[in-house]
């Protein structure tokens, strides 16, 4: 009967010890099985947080004067696109000045600073960290550029001396660009929900 007990045990303590070796790679196979649905539900989950503590009201209608990107004490959003998906979040806070916007093949000025929705600021191209600001191209169609569709599209808003800031979701996100902390960094490729402050400092 001892005999048989401490056969059990053994084999007991071999099922356990076989699974505490198999749990990393289940948890890695469970991380590896994320699809790209996954990462869009993600996404909303956590763009609708973020409008909802950062007090913004979403519109589907452009507002048509500067006056009124304010819905009540709410920051008001212009969401572009046919959803949240592939839709920017754009709130204009200064109209700049002049008749120009940019347009296809113009070489746009722009400084910019780049946060996660959770405030951790990632990029940052402002006359205090960079003596030049980040020259431009404006193109038809950026998606999946280094500067993608959505800043762009934000860029493309702006007159000389404008100053937005948008929600960006990875599906037209940014490329690889530099960080603060000295690497490079995808927004696209790391299905990566953005907030962008840009400022348009110049037009050719």
């Amino acid at each position: 009967m001892n005999d048989m007990r401490n056969l059990w045990s053994r084999c007991s303590g071999r099922k356990v010890l076989l699974g505490l070796l198999l749990l990393p790679l289940l948890i890695f196979s469970c991380k590896k099985s994320d699809t790209y649905a996954d990462y869009m539900e993600n996404e909303d989950e956590k763009i609708d947080s973020y409008i909802s503590r950062e007090n913004i009201s979403v519109t589907g209608t452009m507002p048509t004067s500067s006056s009124k990107w304010i819905d009540g004490d709410k920051d008001l959003y212009y969401l572009y696109g046919s959803g949240k998906a592939d839709g920017l979040y754009f709130h204009l806070i200064d109209a700049g000045s002049g008749d120009l916007v940019p347009e296809t093949n113009w070489t746009a000025y722009v400084r910019y600073t780049g946060t996660t929705l959770d405030g951790e600021l990632v990029y940052d191209c402002t006359a205090a960290r960079n003596p030049d600001p980040l020259s431009l191209v404006i193109q038809d169609d950026a998606l999946g550029q280094v500067y993608g569709r959505g800043f762009q599209q934000a860029v493309r808003n702006l007159r000389v001396g404008g100053h937005c800031k948008v929600i960006i979701p990875f599906a037209i996100g940014n490329g690889m660009l530099p960080t603060i902390s000295g690497g490079l960094r995808s927004d696209y490729s790391n299905y990566q929900p953005m907030v962008y402050e840009i400022w348009l400092v110049g037009l050719e």
